[in-house]
Order: structure tokens, then C-alpha cells, then sequence
């Protein structure tokens, strides 16, 4: 059910999990109202849905996932749950006919990906997957223009954070937090790697390592993937440097572009887009590039095209995601082909 606003329909949204990484996804529907109404703010910690609503000016707070999903008034939803109970809400929220943006990573595992997208297709909703990264404007011209720099050679990637403490309590349980850094920060620059190869890697060999006690999982990674016509990319992932690092270093026929903290690119040394005034806010802190994802997400909702992360792109994620934890936890390197292969074709999935 759409919301009459402005003398215009809109849909509405409950925003389900208000931890953390909810601020900037609250803040991109209530600051867009020419998109969407934010009906509730959801948590089951109802002090955290209630101060969520009064901030941003949500209709309502629960505590309850299954109250939100039967409201008519909502009409999709955005998950910023912790990772292990993305695809079992994104699938109860599918098939109470709800749109649904979960933050990443998509899931757990590949294939509780490929059930997320079922549910929705088999409900006719919109599944897509939060990668807030590519919507900033270094990283649109990137795609939008890669033909001008020849074929890619090799792609190579730092994302390094430093964290004095969990931030979460999850990231303290040890079946829960399997992998941490690969999986909080890994989605982020392998979703990159995947939109400039335009291929699933044929091979990954992948490194993790736990250093600090402060929480259960790994906080230090590094991965190397091999990629069809023998290009290759290269990965570092920490929870440990500083000063903080977010670099990306692409070999081209034509030259080498440079992507400083998603927001400044340079080709050859020549400045392509420079960081805007409006892209200096931490993801954390109602960030514009939020605010553009969630425009995309009401446009695929009105069917519209669109640049949201497709459910598809989403499970081929999660198969480089897989095969990472595979290969650091054996210490050996995976061939992703059989395992490739013996998916359902994508071109099924919404």
C-alpha cells in the first residue's frame, strides 16, 4: 500500500534493526519524503525503536518484526539486523509481500542467498542489497566509463579501519562473528572488485587472522583472486591500521586509476572527480551516499531502472564470499568453477 504525501504516492518503510548502521538508512528515507514515508522504526530493544522515531520522525516504533510485516502500510523494508538473521527476516518480510534493501552482506552463505531470492521472486517484490559504496560519484563515472581506460589488467584493494573495541555485542560470539573483518568490510571491496572484473573469480586464495580479544572473530585479512583473460586483484582488510586506509589502484591498458576513499579518482594522475562537499560524512553518520541508495531502491520498487545492487549480483557475492572463507579456514587455495557451475543460472533471479 502506497502513502498519499505531498499529493503524491509513496511507499512506506519500516526500517527493522536501529543499531548502528540503521542512522544513515533512517535518515535517507526521512530526509527524502518525495520517495517514501517512514512508517516505523523497528528494534526489538523498543528504547532503541523509540528513539529512532522520535528522531526521525518515524509513525511509529515496535519491538516486534511480525507487527511491522502485517501493517498495510508498509510497503518494503530495510534490514540493518545483524548478519546471521538477514535472510530468514528478508525472507518472512518476502513473503508478506514486503520490498526489501538488506545491508550487507546479503547473508551468510550463498545459498541462504539464493533462498532470499526465490522468496522474493515466487512474492513478485524487489530484493536488494545495500553496497552504499558505489553510490558515490568517483565510483558511478568508474562504472559508467570504464570502456575509456582499455581492458583491466588488475584491480588492487585496501579498506584498513581501526576499531579499539567490539562494536557490537555479536561481534563477541564466536558463531557469530566467524571471519569478521572479511565479513563486515569484505562485501564493500570485493562488490567493488566484482563491478569492475564483470566476472566471478576462477580461483581465490585467502589469509585471516585474529590479533585482538576484543572480539570472536578474525581482524586481519588479505586475498588474492584470479579472474578470467589472466587479470588478477589483490585484497587487505584490517581492523588494525592507522591511520585508516580505503584505497583502490586499477591497472588499465590505458593507464592506472586511482580511488582515494571512494571519492577521488584519478586517471594517469589526472583528477577525473574530486570529493564533493557533501561526501565528507563517516557511513556511520547519515551519509549522502545513503540518501542516493535509497533513491534507487524507491525507483525499483516503481520499476523504474535503477542502479540498486540486484539480488543477483548479491549471490554472486556471496559465492566469492564463500569460497574466501573456505580457502582461509583450509589454507589452501578454492577453484570457484564447480562450485560456479553447479548454482541454478542467475539470469532467474530478480
Amino acid at each position: 500500500m502506497t502513502i498519499e504525501q505531498g499529493g503524491q504516492q509513496v511507499p512506506g518503510i519500516a526500517v527493522i534493526g536501529c543499531g548502528r548502521i540503521s542512522r544513515s538508512h533512517l535518515a535517507a528515507v526521512a530526509t527524502q519524503p518525495e520517495l517514501a514515508t517512514l512508517v516505523a522504526a523497528v528494534d526489538s530493544d523498543m528504547s532503541l525503536a523509540t528513539q529512532a522515531k522520535q528522531r526521525y520522525g518515524a509513525q511509529h516504533a515496535l519491538d516486534d518484526v511480525d507487527a511491522a510485516l502485517a501493517r498495510s502500510d508498509v510497503e518494503a523494508v530495510i534490514l540493518c539486523l545483524p548478519n546471521h538473521l538477514h535472510a530468514s527476516v528478508a525472507i518472512k518480510a518476502a513473503r508478506a509481500g514486503k520490498h526489501v534493501l538488506v545491508e550487507k552482506p546479503m547473508a551468510d552463505t550463498a545459498d541462504q542467498a539464493h533462498a532470499m531470492a526465490d522468496a522474493a521472486r515466487e512474492a513478485g517484490v524487489v530484493l536488494a542489497v545495500a553496497q552504499c559504496r558505489r553510490h558515490f560519484r568517483a565510483i558511478r563515472y568508474l562504472a559508467d566509463h570504464a570502456s575509456d581506460f582499455g581492458k583491466l589488467i588488475s584491480a588492487q584493494v585496501s579498506l584498513g579501519v581501526y576499531w579499539p573495541d567490539a562494536q557490537a555485542p555479536w561481534w563477541r560470539d564466536a558463531d557469530k562473528a566467524s571471519g569478521l573483518v572479511v565479513a563486515l568490510n569484505g562485501p564493500h571491496v570485493l562488490d567493488f572488485v566484482q563491478m569492475v572484473m564483470q566476472d566471478d573469480p576462477l580461483r581465490v586464495h585467502a589469509e585471516a587472522v585474529r590479533r585482538n580479544a576484543f572480539w570472536a572473530g578474525e581482524d586481519e585479512a588479505m586475498m588474492l583472486l584470479a579472474y578470467p583473460q589472466g587479470r588478477i586483484a589483490s585484497v587487505h582488510l584490517s581492523f588494525n591500521q592507522q591511520p585508516v586506509e580505503n584505497r583502490k589502484v586499477l591497472v588499465y591498458e590505458r593507464g592506472t586509476a586511482v580511488v582515494d576513499n571512494d571519492t577521488h579518482l584519478t586517471f594517469n594522475g589526472e583528477t577525473l572527480v574530486a570529493q564533493g562537499d557533501d561526501e565528507r560524512r563517516h557511513y556511520l553518520d547519515e551519509a549522502v551516499e545513503f540518501q542516493r541508495q535509497f533513491r534507487e531502491f524507491a525507483l525499483a520498487i516503481a520499476g523504474k531502472p535503477n542502479r540498486s545492487v540486484s539480488a543477483a549480483e548479491g549471490i554472486r557475492l556471496m559465492r566469492t564470499l564463500d569460497a574466501v572463507h573456505r580457502a582461509f579456514r583450509s589454507g589452501q587455495s578454492v577453484e570457484t568453477g564447480d562450485a560456479t557451475q553447479s548454482m541454478e543460472p542467475l539470469d532467474a533471479v530478480p
